[in-house]
């Protein structure tokens, strides 16, 4: 089943705290006494997301990390894949580090076509919520399909 890591849980909760302090350094321990969290977990999820360029480390006395970029432009989706790294719902949309198809039956899978529409939702679906929307604590208005807008005017 679709679960993300508690390392992820607790990176996402990391940036969270960052994005609400925005521009501020703030120390790991910090951050683990907010959450009430282990500081050696929370130290490797700054770590993750500091490698990967979302957030920013300071050293030095007062170091620590910030987050000093738009909220609104980093989804759940990235922050999902910096602590997880690539991932999709199925074998059959994964490929190696050579670009070969991790699955071997996948040209003759009957329910590929499917499993790829599925696979785009649920990623689409967390591209869709942003840091910001994190922040705030609220879901993001959903994406309207306007074929389907014009579709249900036309009947009414």
């Amino acid at each position: 089943m679709l679960k993300i890591s508690r390392l992820t849980d607790y990176g996402l909760l990391a940036s969270v705290y960052l994005a609400r302090h925005h521009g501020q350094v703030a120390a790991a321990r910090e951050i683990a006494e907010f959450y009430h969290l282990p500081l050696p977990v929370i130290t490797k999820v700054l770590k993750a997301l500091h490698t990967s360029g979302l957030i920013s480390s300071h050293r030095g006395v007062g170091g620590g990390y910030s987050f000093d970029g738009d909220p609104e432009a980093v989804t759940l989706g990235q922050l999902i894949e910096v602590m997880e790294g690539p991932w999709d719902l199925t074998e059959c949309e994964t490929f190696d580090d050579d670009g070969h198809a991790t699955c071997a039956i996948r040209v003759a899978c009957p329910s590929r076509r499917f499993m790829f529409g599925i696979n785009q939702a649920v990623k689409g679906a967390f591209e869709q919520v942003t840091l910001g929307d994190l922040v705030r604590g609220g879901m993001p208005l959903p994406v309207i399909d306007k074929q389907q807008l014009g579709a249900g005017e036309a009947t009414s």
